[in-house]
């Protein structure tokens, strides 16, 4: 089976390859001070409600971070002076397992209207994600409600601020509380006030006013997002003024313009190993960057279903997927790990010796069959209630990836009698509506991105499952409920200690790889494109630390 798909994948590369201008490549730029990046995603809105990669992108230019993760994966202070320490004492534990934390913000930092960004937007942006009446941020209020208030001690010099936390939480002092950005209260508070039920509709989010090193000024649906430089940065003017990011859904069509040099960069862009080494070898100016990262690829089950409920059903598919296989359709040569849970071999906290499952199609159909499913006359199982066994599996439209790899998996599943139907739809669609309000029928195949200080409580807990009653909130979208498994998280999130944190991740992966409320798939790498000529492009290959993460500090250079 790997042999015949590996044969496809190459026969596909190779159209590709043909299909591809055999031209010599043509400089994107005809300014030596502007750059195209493309994306074959495209936001459906801006800012914090929503979970889509691609904005994150867009937040990374537009925004300032108050300590983003640099491609060492280290923090490095941006928007605050340092980052508070227990060792410092700015880092308090109070009794009752209180804390108190004081920022200092660094002075000179604007909005880009020239109002300066001070304590005041960072308050105002936690009672706004705070109120239960606002939409919640895309990773729930989690975080906020671990907050007792925010302090402004000075409001005549609003530079410092306390944060009163009512628990304790191991990451305290890398982010006031956990959102990487302040919004604009002299902007959005109005708005707020009047009708927080509506705020997510705000034409802000279409175009908003922000901190960071480039100003917004246009989005053209469907085609394309242009920055400027904003010369107040004050870490410096950004040197490349003029950012344009070109919205090209189909990752073949993608792959051609990186080819022809008609676009500089590319960022979610869908690729696999074969198309970036097309790229490099028909455009000699373009750099394709392969870069380990904690970028866990997976299928969630919707656990409501009476077939998937059952864990022997989940093990069982497992068992019949050739997981090495679908690792191979993105990257050959075992470039990409097998995933057997949801933290990376470069996480400290990574576990080498939990369950494990093979390729193992007897063991699939006895799983199968203890769980009640008996073949039908056309090979397909049927349940107890005599019911076909057919299940959708959706993702993103137009990921040639992920659709090579659902055609794989509809074939290895129906030698265990499962029948499979791909239900796949736009991006916009899949993560604005179709994955954070669990509108998949059984599977969903996406990836998520973590850190090295990722405490996915929000995915895990059973408290988190999204459902109308609490407005979709919460990332738990499979719907897993198990009473060990929160134990272990409601420990987690409050200990201090990183050696029994690990100890505790470790149980908790334990508990994951039993249960399967997700299939692990495996880990990817993050694959980007950039010129050879753009100096300083830096990739990290973590969750919302995107390609230009640092793009202030890009300059155009000799090849």
């Amino acid at each position: 089976m790997r042999t015949r798909w590996s044969l496809r994948a190459v026969l596909i590369a190779l159209m590709v390859a043909l299909a591809l201008p055999a031209a010599a490549p043509v400089a994107s730029a005809q300014r030596r001070d502007a750059v195209t990046l493309a994306m074959a995603q495209e936001p459906d809105l801006l800012g914090p409600f929503t979970i889509m990669a691609a904005a994150g992108v867009i937040h990374n230019m537009l925004w300032g971070y108050v300590a983003p993760f640099n491609d060492k994966w280290q923090r490095q202070p941006l928007m605050v002076e340092k980052l508070p320490t227990l060792k410092d004492g700015d880092w308090e534990v109070l009794p009752n397992k209180k804390m108190r934390v004081t920022w200092r913000l660094r002075r000179g930092f604007t909005w880009h209207d020239g109002r300066p960004v001070t304590a005041l937007d960072w308050r105002f942006t936690y009672a706004m994600f705070r109120n239960p009446q606002a939409p919640p941020p895309a990773g729930g209020r989690f975080m906020v409600n671990k907050i007792d208030n925010i302090l402004v001690p000075n409001v005549n010099d609003p530079y410092t601020m306390v944060v009163q936390w009512n628990e304790l939480w191991p990451f305290a002092g890398s982010e006031p509380f956990g959102n990487a950005y302040a919004l604009p209260r002299h902007i959005l508070e109005r708005p707020y006030l009047s009708n927080p039920e509506q705020l997510r509709a705000h034409p802000y989010w279409r175009l908003p006013v922000a901190n960071g090193p480039y100003r917004m000024t246009e989005w053209v649906r469907g085609s394309h997002m242009t920055f400027e430089a904003y010369d107040k940065w004050p870490l410096g003017a950004p040197a490349v003024k003029r950012i344009t990011v070109r919205f090209i859904l189909d990752s073949v069509v993608l792959q051609t313009n990186a080819a022809a040099g008609t676009v500089d960069a590319t960022e979610i862009n869908n690729f696999n190993c074969l198309q970036m080494e097309q790229i490099a070898q028909r455009n000699p100016r373009a750099n394709a960057h392969y870069r380990e990262a904690m970028v866990w690829e997976r299928i969630d089950f919707n656990l409501d279903d009476p077939w998937l409920r059952d864990k022997r059903v989940r093990q069982a598919i497992a068992h019949a997927l050739d997981r090495k296989a679908l690792a191979e359709v993105s990257c050959s040569g075992g470039r990409q790990p097998v995933a057997h849970s949801w933290l990376a071999p470069g996480h400290p906290a990574a576990h080498p010796n939990i369950k494990k499952y093979d390729t193992d199609l007897a063991r699939a159909r006895a799983l199968l069959a203890e769980a009640g499913f008996r073949p039908g006359p056309d090979g397909i199982l049927r349940d107890s209630g005599g019911r076909r066994v057919e299940m959708a599996i959706s993702t993103t439209a137009g990921n040639s990836v992920r659709e090579q790899i659902q055609q794989i998996i509809r074939e290895q599943l129906r030698q265990v009698g499962i029948d499979v139907r791909i239900d796949n739809r736009p991006a916009s669609v899949f993560f604005g509506t179709m994955v954070p309000r669990r509108q998949f029928t059984h599977m969903a195949m996406y990836a998520s991105l973590f850190t090295p200080e990722s405490i996915p409580f929000d995915r895990f807990h059973s408290s988190q499952i999204p459902t109308p009653g609490t407005n979709w909130e919460g990332n738990n979208r499979v719907g897993w409920r198990h009473q060990e498994n929160d134990q272990v998280w409601d420990q987690l999130i409050s200990e201090l200690d990183e050696q029994k944190r690990i100890a505790l991740f470790r149980r908790q992966q334990e508990i994951f790889a039993e249960e399967l409320p997700s299939l692990p798939l495996y880990f990817r790498l993050d694959l980007t494109t950039f010129p050879k000529a753009l100096r300083n492009v830096k990739p990290v290959g973590l969750g919302t630390y995107y390609l230009p993460w640092n793009a202030w500090e890009w300059r155009w250079g000799e090849q």
